[in-house]
């Protein structure tokens, strides 16, 4: 019998990741915090409902108990091997099933190995899941799943069942688990650690190199060694910490990040609109194309000058570029603040008047409304600060009138007060406006993000859903 599901990795393992009690922290999630009740439970969005109508279909179809079956997702679930590219996206479904779509999706050497007294009924139910057929050789440890988009190999043992991408991929497990090699856990390296540490949270992972895609924060060259992650519920939170081990070329440009750390509580006590804000150093460019590709498509022709003329004024401000948007909307709704460096922005306002932008005023400030073929965009210029925003003059100042700052809000606030005291990047999601948007649903409801770099130049994202 398998006394520890790390029995199957080896040593020099690529990468893993593990799933404990993923039913009891699906339950935990929905009952304890804002928004995984709206997102799981049956008055919101009901994915909780929707998740296990499919397996309850699979179980039917497989003929397998699906009391069973969700049993199962209480067990340890372990995704390991090398080759595969993951995202943030990926772990945060906190979805097996979904794992192994992605692994029909792969011929590399990567397995997945479930804790289970029954085997061939969570095999069964996997396939019917799937929709991939059984096939068994007589007198092979090592047999197949199959179906057209792709094949799948597995090993039913008596408290596992093993499916990798490719055959070797389960002969290794096995061989590991046999003692034919040195395991992970018998290693001295970063990923046991881990793997220690993992009987803490609900997920937790090691993946080495740069293959994990974090589409979050600074956008930089920096080179990535290794990413550990954790994820939990904590009080009525879940809260994700991702590490990355990252090169510097030197110790000065690790002291330039430590540089720009900060609380950000200037901008938060600016007026804020949206359901979406985000600070960062505005001498960190690629991260303002970045942001702004979010909205506008910068790659087209017409976007172009326009980019390059952005990155301009972000060069020419000081502080954090202020960022708010509205995501659930069919138009771009983005609003960018940058802080002057400087009153004098006649470089800038005499460029866009070349560009025959028509020209109107507000008080003391300098409007220009520039319009190509997809947008109509405006710039407007103040002696502290200057803005370029989708928004008409009217609705951008009605907007302005009427907001509150972001250290207004109860759920910032909340959230702000179990991060971290510095940062260098930081976005806020105003839930509570995206589900009443999206579900009609009205409930104090948040998702935090910050970036910081410490003292050895290791990368820090942490994320929490309130």
């Amino acid at each position: 019998m398998a006394q520890e599901i790390f029995d199957f990795v080896p040593e020099d393992v690529g990468y893993f990741l593990i799933l404990r009690g993923l039913r009891s922290t699906m339950e935990a999630l929905r009952d304890n915090t804002n928004f995984f009740g709206a997102y799981l439970g049956d008055n919101g969005y009901g994915a909780e409902r929707a998740f296990y109508g499919i397996i309850d279909a699979a179980g039917y179809n497989a003929e397998v108990d699906t009391s069973f079956l969700k049993s199962a997702l209480n067990n340890d679930i372990l995704l390991a091997g090398e080759g595969i590219d993951l995202s943030l996206d990926d772990l945060l479904m906190f979805d097996p099933f979904y794992l192994l779509e992605k692994l029909k999706l792969t011929e590399n050497r990567v397995f997945m190995a479930w804790r289970t007294d029954s085997s061939f009924e969570l095999l069964k139910a996997v396939a019917a899941l799937l929709d991939m057929s059984i096939f068994v050789q007589p007198g092979e440890s090592v047999n197949e799943l199959r179906s057209n988009a792709g094949t799948l190999f597995y090993n039913a043992g008596d408290d596992y069942l093993i499916i990798g991408g490719n055959k070797d991929a389960v002969t290794l497990a096995l061989k590991t688990y046999e003692g034919e090699g040195k395991r992970l856990l018998e290693s001295n390296g970063k990923g046991r650690e881990v793997a220690e540490m993992s009987y803490d949270y609900a997920l937790a992972g090691y993946i080495d190199g740069d293959r994990f895609h974090l589409d979050l924060g600074l956008e930089s060259t920096f080179s990535i060694e290794s990413t550990i992650l954790f994820a939990r519920p904590e009080g009525h939170t879940l809260t994700a910490t991702i590490v990355q081990d990252t090169v510097f070329l030197s110790s000065e440009d690790i002291q330039k990040m430590l540089s720009v750390t900060d609380t950000k509580e200037l901008e938060a006590s600016k007026e804020t609109f949206g359901d979406y804000t985000v600070f960062f150093p505005s001498s960190s460019v690629e991260t303002l194309r970045k942001e702004l590709a979010h909205w506008f498509e910068l790659d087209l022709e017409p976007y172009r000058e326009l980019a390059d003329f952005v990155v301009l004024l972000s060069k020419e401000s000081i502080g954090n570029a202020r960022i708010y948007g509205d995501l659930v909307s069919e138009t771009p709704r983005v609003t960018v603040v940058f802080t002057n460096k400087s009153s004098d922005t006649e470089k800038f306002e005499n460029s866009l008047k070349e560009w025959g932008a028509l020209q109107s005023a507000h008080k003391d400030s300098r409007i220009y409304e520039l319009e190509n073929d997809f947008d109509t965009i405006y710039f407007i210029f103040s002696n502290e600060t200057t803005v370029l925003t989708s928004l008409s003059p009217d609705e951008y100042y009605r907007l302005l009138s009427d907001s509150e700052s972001l250290s207004d809000n109860i759920s910032y606030e909340f959230v702000r007060n179990l991060g971290l005291e510095k940062d260098i990047a930081h976005a806020f999601i105003d839930m509570k406006k995206v589900f009443k948007s999206l579900m009609g649903v009205s409930v104090d409801s948040a998702l935090f993000y910050q970036q910081t770099f410490d003292e050895n130049g290791n990368m820090i994202h942490a994320l929490r859903f309130y």
